[in-house]
């Protein structure tokens, strides 16, 4: 059985250093290797991105990586430090939008635009972009939609990590989702 050590030992020291040592991505990434999920879409693609496509393709079960960045600027030096080798990370267009989510409640938030058929059989979904700051944004944001949208689309709650946004944390939990594996 394949391990995240042997991944590790395989693999550039970068990895270990700026995820696993810290403890960033690491319920992440062990959920990858317990439940080997086919399709894994990450909204905010980049070094992540490369680093978990590396995992799935060390652990060789057939799972795709399928990436959305919506910073030109990002995407760009995704693509000069080698971060887009397997071209599964997209550039594409965010629209912001006030979601009324509980009963007399407006949050703020971006999804990224993609059609659903692009994630045909998505069965994890880690979310960890883009940028919500003001610098970024019309206004402040508190959420990326894209989940809730998958969710609605396919009927059923999957399982999902979020990486270091607590506002978007607390969204998903005021929604009533369970399946969170962990939160950086």
């Amino acid at each position: 059985m394949k391990t995240l050590n042997g991944f590790l030992e395989t693999h550039d020291e970068w990895i270990k250093a700026s995820f696993v040592k810290p403890g960033k991505y690491l319920s992440a990434l062990n959920y990858i290797i317990e439940y080997q999920p086919k399709v894994i879409v990450e909204y905010g693609g980049g070094q992540s991105t490369f680093m978990i496509t590396e995992l799935v393709n060390y652990l060789d079960y057939g799972g795709k990586v399928i990436a959305y960045e919506s910073e030109e600027k990002f995407y760009n030096q995704h693509i000069e430090k080698g971060w887009n080798k397997y071209n599964n990370i997209h550039l594409v267009e965010t629209e912001e939008e006030d979601h009324e989510f509980l009963p007399n409640t407006i949050i703020p938030g971006v999804r990224y635009i993609h059609p659903m058929e692009d994630i045909q059989g998505v069965d994890f979904v880690i979310i960890d972009g883009p940028k919500l700051f003001s610098k970024y944004r019309t206004k402040k944001l508190q959420t990326t939609f894209n989940l809730k949208d998958i969710v609605d689309y396919l009927g059923y709650e999957i399982p999902f990590f979020i990486d270091g946004r607590n506002r978007t944390v607390t969204y998903y939990n005021q929604l009533g989702y369970k399946k969170n594996v962990g939160v950086w």
